[in-house]
């Protein structure tokens, strides 16, 4: 709905309408009467709780929910045109050591820093999900030839690895992150999720601050 007067800037603002007729001694409407209710504050409640239902409360990253509707269209349209999928399980390396040290404060400003620097080193078209603690889940999408994930990867280890000031304090952490290429892999959501958990953990085992590709088992000939 639109409130204002001529040479002020008109306001919109959602309302809900309620229309009741008012009839003569007859039996037949000849009025009508409209109430109407101004509902911004239910809608803006609307929006909050969509929110928290599909991003996460410290990192505004998508959470596990939008993740997996994300994965699945970005699946199908892979199949659809023929083109690449990378799933990318990443976990911070030296992050408890931090809580430790520091404070679960300290911790949480961290994470929201970190997340915003591999948000700035991915693709408008790419995504960044937060899974819980110290894990994220990355899709990148519309990958022409499977090795143009590289580039990115390469990205998120930088900036992952450079120093962050929080509260006067040098903090510094990396990050191990384990691969899986659709449809290479062609698992579904959860199986691909899965396999790029394995492979980081191999990233681990391999040193961490680097990572490591899932490599399908092929079947053996008899």
């Amino acid at each position: 709905m639109k409130s204002g007067t001529k040479g002020k800037t008109a306001l919109y603002y959602p309302t809900m309408c309620n229309i009741s007729q008012v009839k003569d001694d007859k039996g037949q409407a000849n009025q009508y009467v409209s109430l109407f209710s101004d509902i911004s504050l239910l809608k803006e409640h609307q929006k909050q709780l969509e929110f928290m239902a599909h991003y996460d409360a410290l990192t505004q990253l998508p959470n596990r929910v939008l993740l997996t509707d994300r994965l699945t269209q970005a699946r199908a349209h892979c199949l659809r045109t023929q083109t690449a999928l990378a799933v990318g399980f990443l976990d911070l390396d030296g992050f408890k050591k931090v809580n430790d040290t520091y404070s679960h404060e300290v911790g949480d400003q961290l994470l929201i820093n970190l997340t915003q620097r591999l948000h700035q080193a991915l693709r408008e078209s790419d995504t960044l999900a937060r899974l819980g603690g110290d894990e994220f889940i990355l899709v990148l999408t519309d990958l022409c030839q499977p090795e143009d994930y590289r580039q990115v990867l390469e990205r998120l280890l930088q900036a992952a690895s450079e120093p962050i000031v929080i509260n006067d304090k040098l903090l510094q952490v990396s990050v191990s992150i384990g691969v899986t290429l659709f449809p290479e892999d062609p698992s579904e959501v959860d199986g691909l999720i899965r396999h790029a958990d394995h492979a980081m953990y191999q990233a681990k085992q391999a040193g961490k601050n680097c990572y490591q590709l899932f490599q399908p088992l092929t079947s053996q000939p008899s």
